[in-house]
């Protein structure tokens, strides 16, 4: 008894050094592992999504994955399709899936505990050179002057690649853009040049269309006017004309500073002729 109770403390002791109570902040996933003081089998226990802790356990201990999106940003200067030079950026928005945790960390290696490295372990292992393998691939298929035209097409064909290739992975990424181009200053001036005619092509199509329009209504008030001509001939009888003239006669008798004077006729026509004003 005396034995046992000298060992005691020591093997309290011990058992206070090897427990710990490992914490996961929020936005992060913990890959739990065990750790053999001597003896025993260590590896993986388990994962927890932070805001968390394991509680105070003997010998595990957390690794903690930063899940939340983040934005990866890699230079170029890239040869486009037609042999110019072509300087940009590329911004990748990259999340790690959270049931991927385990795998990020036993097959990727793994993140930063804290978070706040720029260049995380699995992102340099096993993200960078494939991310920039797919930048420079797509954007050689184009012409220098039309990267910066098709930026979206561009972006949209980098992120389908990336997205396909880590699709079974813990990498998830979100979307991609291109920014920030530069060109020689020749090649400035010829994207300017190229614009400037692209937009008096755009004006002169649209005043085409203004002028086809005008036509168009031109020629569509003269079949008016010539149908309306049409009418008024086929009309155009000796009864008509003979009411338009009386009329007009009867207008003119109503004015104080007009007499008419009119006489009967015997050419059968009943038309009165008018002998003064």
């Amino acid at each position: 008894m005396k034995r046992a109770a000298r060992f005691f403390p020591l093997v309290l002791a011990l058992s206070l050094v090897g427990c710990a109570n490992e914490t996961t902040p929020e936005g992060f996933v913990g890959y739990v592992h065990h750790v053999p003081l001597i003896f025993g089998k260590g590896g993986f226990v388990g994962t927890q999504v932070g805001p968390t802790s394991t509680g105070v356990v003997w010998r595990q201990y957390v690794t903690n994955v930063d899940v939340r999106a983040k934005n990866y940003t890699e230079e170029f200067h890239i040869l486009s399709r037609d042999n110019l030079t072509v300087g940009f950026e590329a911004h990748a928005r990259i999340a790690i899936r959270g049931e991927g945790v385990r795998d990020l960390i036993e097959r990727m290696g793994s993140s930063d505990p804290t978070g706040q490295t720029d260049w995380p372990e699995w992102y340099v292992r096993s993200v960078r050179q494939p991310y920039r393998s797919a930048v420079r691939d797509v954007v050689h298929e184009f012409d220098a002057y039309d990267i910066q035209t098709k930026t979206q097409e561009i972006s949209t064909h980098i992120l389908q690649r990336l997205r396909d290739e880590y699709a079974d992975t813990p990498i998830e990424f979100e979307s991609i853009s291109i920014g920030n181009l530069t060109y020689p200053q020749a090649i400035n001036e010829e994207i300017q040049r190229k614009l400037a005619a692209e937009q008096d092509l755009e004006r002169m199509e649209r005043e085409r269309q203004i002028a086809e329009q005008e036509a168009q209504i031109v020629v569509t008030n003269a079949r008016g006017r010539a149908a309306a001509q049409r009418i008024v001939n086929e009309t155009l009888t000796p009864l008509y004309v003979q009411h338009e003239m009386l009329e007009g006669f009867r207008e003119l008798s109503r004015s104080s500073r007009v007499t008419v004077i009119a006489a009967p006729t015997s050419d059968g026509g009943g038309s009165p002729v008018v002998l003064g004003l």
